[in-house]
């Protein structure tokens, strides 16, 4: 092997690890957009099974037959938009009678 062979494989095993490398890059780009997309839905949904929780609180619907989630994380009054309302959950909430 001559030293231009090795010079010309350098170069194009090096290019190469270039191309894996920004590969590897937009892989790891587009997963923590994705993280970043579901955390906050996770949060949008939070708030709005809080807001729904507390309407029916409001309304004195029982405890067992509650929709949504009560604050326990205590972080709705701080995080959670004030014009979050509960999305009207009748056609989705299904209660089981034995």
């Amino acid at each position: 092997m001559t030293r231009t062979d090795r010079n010309t494989g350098g170069i194009v095993g090096g290019f190469a690890a270039l191309v894996m490398a920004a590969a590897g890059m937009l892989a790891m780009a587009a997963v923590t957009r994705i993280d970043t997309q579901v955390a906050s839905e996770a949060h949008r949904q939070y708030c709005q099974d809080v807001a729904l929780w507390r309407s029916e609180v409001e309304r004195g619907v029982p405890l067992n037959r509650r929709a949504g989630q009560p604050d326990y994380r205590q972080i709705a009054d701080e995080q959670c938009p004030a014009r979050v309302q509960p999305m009207d959950h009748t056609a989705q909430r299904q209660l089981v009678q034995f």
